[in-house]
């Protein structure tokens, strides 16, 4: 599984993104479960009914820094 985030501004033309790489599976210890279901926050207005998670096995990213659109 990969799992990217970034972060870009077209009006200055900077930004970062960075992409973890890693087998994914569900959380099933409950102590853990309880734990993420206090710290995460849907993206929808619904319930979490499942929380997987994915350990590091490969980070790469990049930073993207301003420059002229001409060049």
């Amino acid at each position: 599984m990969a799992y990217e985030a970034d972060d870009l501004d077209p009006a200055t033309r900077t930004g970062w993104s960075v992409v973890v790489t890693s087998a994914a599976g569900p959380v099933s210890d409950l102590a853990e479960l309880a734990r993420y279901l206090t710290q995460l926050t849907p993206w929808v207005d619904t319930e979490m009914q499942h929380v997987v998670r994915i350990r590091a096995d490969i980070v790469t990213g990049y930073r993207l820094v301003g420059g002229d659109a001409g060049s």
